[in-house]
């Protein structure tokens, strides 16, 4: 009904449709209980899939705790090069938002790059390709609690379907498999040992290759 960037009435709250979260405010798994409890309370992406048509086919959500941005450009390239979409859109959340993604095209192609902050209050994920690119429980800055920080970057997985893919290097893997064994069958392991370069693009080339399938 009305927008409220800081003093919020709380009348006005009570009286909202809804109530836009954004990432940052979430600092414990109390926060956390209290946004997911609402139903009116809602994050950015949540907007966006209530208000667009893209299809989850056409759709790559991408998280880690180092290498999103870098693996993100390195597939953006690589699937523009191979020229099988009429356009690559990435969310790099520097010059495209959630609230400034196009509408959705025949043939076109979405990368979205998420943060954990972002991820944590996402209340729909929906996407046939998800990658982790790393996980670092020393890359987080907000949460106390590395199970919290844990959860988050695990939520990528919710409502993943069994014609949808997610994709791990091994070492990550690893570190989460205790949370994650049950969707095993659809996980790509990705094994690769050599530089930063290296691995990054040979990751890279593992997803491309099954976007084009």
């Amino acid at each position: 009904k009305n927008f409220f960037f800081n003093d919020h009435p709380k009348k006005e709250i009570e009286n909202s449709n809804f109530i836009i979260f954004a990432s940052g405010v979430i600092r414990n798994y109390l926060n956390y209980k209290q946004y997911i409890n609402i139903r009116k309370n809602i994050s950015e992406i949540d907007l966006f899939y209530q208000h667009n048509n893209w299809p989850s086919k056409n759709i790559l959500l991408i998280t880690g705790s180092r290498g999103k941005s870098t693996v993100a450009k390195i597939i953006k390239n690589k699937l523009k090069r191979k020229k099988i979409f009429k356009k690559v859109i990435f969310m790099d959340r520097q010059n495209v938002y959630f609230s400034n993604i196009p509408k959705y095209k025949p043939d076109f192609f979405l990368i979205i790059e998420m943060d954990y902050q972002s991820l944590l209050i996402a209340k729909k994920i929906s996407a046939k390709f998800r990658i982790i690119t790393s996980y670092y429980k020393t890359e987080d800055k907000v949460f106390k609690n590395e199970n919290l920080y844990k959860f988050t970057k695990l939520k990528i997985f919710n409502d993943i379907k069994k014609n949808e893919f997610a994709f791990l290097n091994e070492k990550t893997y690893l570190k989460l498999k205790n949370r994650i064994k049950k969707l095993k069958k659809r996980i790509t392991l990705i094994n690769s040992d050599k530089t930063i370069k290296y691995d990054n693009n040979y990751f890279s080339n593992k997803v491309v290759n099954k976007i084009m399938e």
